[in-house]
């Protein structure tokens, strides 16, 4: 079985886009090469809103890398720089990345919310996402130097 990790996260204000796309860069790469990983992808959505999916052989796999590096550094910034922020977690039998409306889909059903300080209305709501998804685009994956 393989675990897909998909996350969600609105950025409170466009000041806050630099040092997120620092931290967010930094955690790609280091996804990319991390012990496990099967697939990552990226997908900005209007209004400063961030999604990644992942997969893992395992999910002490994916623990390891969620609690080092990079993304340790950025889960301490998170909670100032976002306000919304939310999480759905699941197993399957196979190593594809899941299409983006499936992450949409269990997002909205499976999905916890992640504590922010300053919360939007669809935060305070208790919603893990829009219930409609937004249009957004991929972002390219970062060339990774062994």
């Amino acid at each position: 079985m393989y675990t897909v990790s998909i996350t969600r996260l609105r950025v409170r204000s466009i000041f806050y886009l630099p040092a997120f796309m620092l931290h967010a860069m930094r955690t790609m790469v280091q996804a990319q090469k991390a012990d496990g990983v099967v697939g990552v992808d990226t997908r900005f959505e209007k209004n400063n809103v961030v999604w990644t999916k992942t997969v893992w052989n395992d999910e002490k796999m994916m623990k390891n890398y969620r609690g080092s590096g990079a993304h340790q550094v950025a889960m301490r910034l998170l909670s100032s720089i976002c306000s919304e922020a939310s999480v759905a977690r699941w197993q399957q039998e196979n190593a594809e990345l899941p299409t983006w409306e499936e992450a949409h889909s269990r997002m909205l059903t499976e999905g916890k919310l992640s504590k922010v300080k300053y919360p939007s209305p669809l935060q305070v709501e208790g919603r893990t996402a829009p219930e409609a998804m937004q249009p957004g685009f991929k972002m390219p994956s970062p060339p990774v130097t062994q």
